[in-house]
């Protein structure tokens, strides 16, 4: 059975949907409050301001960018086989990346880099560092296990993550996702990478 979106949540899913296309100058208060069906002095019960509100959704953004959760007990058990592992991985963190909300949030930060004047910390790397640390746990595990070269596990990281990010930025922004020729690139980049780090 579905639970009933909060009305806090309500209101950051509108405010997600407006700022995510039109940018955070382009929806006012009283566009949200009449998209998330409250009145505009109720947002300020759970909003101090608009701003507060692009805040927040920022926070999501980082919090649920990719987060250790993704890594269950089924695919850590691929990790003895860690050619493998990494397939899996990407995979899951193209689906995930796939989502509806992820690429919302994407969009917004995309628009609000280089457009935000306020105190509000936007940057692409919010989206970044996560799975980067994520990964550089990941091979440094691979390293212990000898699987891989002794190399900067943070490097590994960064060298690995970057080109899957950069297919994130061509594949995974429009509703029709080439998902063939995505898995093509991506399987592409894994061989690469995983015959370079090899032992």
């Amino acid at each position: 059975m579905a639970t009933k979106q909060s009305t806090k949540d309500r209101i950051k899913a509108q405010a997600l949907n407006l700022f995510s296309t039109n940018g955070f100058a382009g929806g006012s208060v009283r566009d949200i409050s009449k998209r998330a069906g409250v009145r505009e002095s109720a947002l300020y019960n759970y909003f101090s301001s608009k701003e507060a509100i692009l805040v927040e959704l920022i926070n999501d953004a980082k919090e649920n960018s990719i987060g250790s959760a993704l890594l269950t007990e089924d695919l850590l058990d691929d990790l003895k086989t860690p050619k493998i592992f990494i397939n899996n991985f990407v995979n899951i963190l193209f689906k995930h990346w796939n989502q509806e909300n992820q690429k919302k949030y994407l969009r917004l930060i995309l628009i609000e880099q280089f457009r935000n004047k306020n105190k509000v910390n936007i940057s692409v790397n919010i989206l970044i560092e996560d799975i980067t640390n994520i990964w550089a746990m990941i091979f440094s595990q691979m390293q212990n296990f000898k699987f891989i070269k002794t190399l900067d596990s943070k490097t590994l990281a960064e060298e690995f993550v970057n080109p899957l990010f950069m297919l994130r930025l061509q594949y995974l922004t429009s509703d029709n996702v080439d998902w063939k020729r995505l898995q093509a690139k991506s399987n592409t980049h894994i061989d690469y990478f995983w015959n370079l780090i090899k032992r």
